[in-house]
Formats: structure tokens, sequence, C-alpha cells
């Protein structure tokens, strides 16, 4: 069995500390697990393709860098989306200063992709819709929820709120959502709370 093989045979925790202890490969074997749902998940945040590229790197490269506060029994999962969630806010908190200064509105920019095959276009559908009527820490958590199918104890760790206030948020994101959402209802019903670790959802990107 070759080493690469054998590196994905490991536990994102046991890369973890191999990569604490200077195994750049387990590290990018991590950044090869990750580097997808990270690069979409900026993507919707951040609304430019290019920029999820770049925010991508920005992202691995800090966790790289952080790499010694993961502390031991911590999940990586949850942690490494922490980062990218701090990346983005910190995106997203730059583009309002510039927009204030330059004297414009802040415009929302819809992300695009796939091959333009139709269940392709509803699930842009889905989302440019969603993404219009939530809030940012809102349509944050409901993403997490239904496309990287986290429990709300995840969620929280991300975006720093507790188990109960994440559950109160998707209860009323799913208030908001229903009436504008009544072609895709069957998405955001309510999912028993046993996240996979692999995503299935067909919504996923």
């Amino acid at each position: 069995m070759s080493g690469d093989e054998s590196l994905r045979l490991l536990t994102d925790e046991e890369l973890v500390q191999r990569a604490k202890r200077g195994c750049t490969r387990s590290f990018g074997e991590l950044a090869h697990r990750y580097q997808v749902p990270i690069r979409h998940f900026l993507q919707r945040k951040c609304g430019v393709h290019q920029d999820a590229e770049d925010l991508t790197q920005e992202t691995f490269l800090r966790a790289f860098k952080k790499l010694w506060s993961f502390r031991e029994g911590a999940e990586f999962r949850p942690w490494i989306f922490t980062v990218a969630y701090r990346v983005a806010l910190n995106v997203l908190r730059r583009r309002q200063w510039q927009s204030l200064t330059e004297g414009s509105v802040p415009t929302v920019q819809q992300a695009r992709y796939g091959t333009g095959m139709e269940n392709e276009e509803q699930r842009d559908r889905l989302w440019d819709r969603v993404q219009s009527v939530l809030t940012p820490l809102q349509f944050t958590v409901v993403w997490l929820f239904y496309v990287e199918q986290m429990s709300a104890r995840e969620i929280g760790v991300i975006v720093r709120k507790s188990e109960g206030a994440v559950k109160t948020i998707l209860c009323r994101a799913r208030k908001i959502l229903l009436p504008h959402l009544q072609e895709f209802t069957a998405t955001f019903e309510d999912r028993e709370e046993q996240p996979s670790r692999q995503v299935n959802n067909r919504w996923a990107l």
C-alpha cells in the first residue's frame, strides 16, 4: 500500500495529529477532502468564482498556520468550516467598507456553477432565493445544515452560537423561507439530526 493510500484510511483527526508533527502530506490529504465543500461554501457566501478559489487557498493556509490551536478530541470538519467562515466574514466586511467609502450600495453577486443542466439550474434558483430572503447568519446556518448535513452542535461551533440558538435560527429561517419556496418545500422539511460524514444531499454542490 502506498503512502497516499494509507493516508486515505486515516480519520481527519489522525491526519491533524500527523500534520501537527510536521507531516505536510497529511495536511494535503485534509485539504483534498475538504477543498470542494469549502470552495462551494465560500463561493455562495462571497459570490465570485475567482474570489472563492483564492479564499479557499487562504482558508487552508490559515488552517495550517493555526493547527497548533486544534484541540485534541475536537472534530476537524466544523473547525475547518469555522476558519472558512471567518475568512468569508472578513471579505464581506471589507466589501461593505469599500462600498460605503465609494458611496455605492452593496449588491449580492449571484454565483453560478455546473453545466447548465436543469437540476443544477433549479438548485441555483433555490439558493439564490434563499440568500435573498435570509440574513447572512441565517443563510450560513441553513446552508451548513441542509447542504453540509451538519448538526446544530457543529454549526454552533462555527458561528459561535449555542446549540439551542442554532435550532432557533433554523426554525425562524424555515418560517421565513416556506412562503417564498413553495416549489422547493420538500427540501426544507425537518430532517432528523443525524448528519452523515459524506454529503448525499441532492442540493449539495
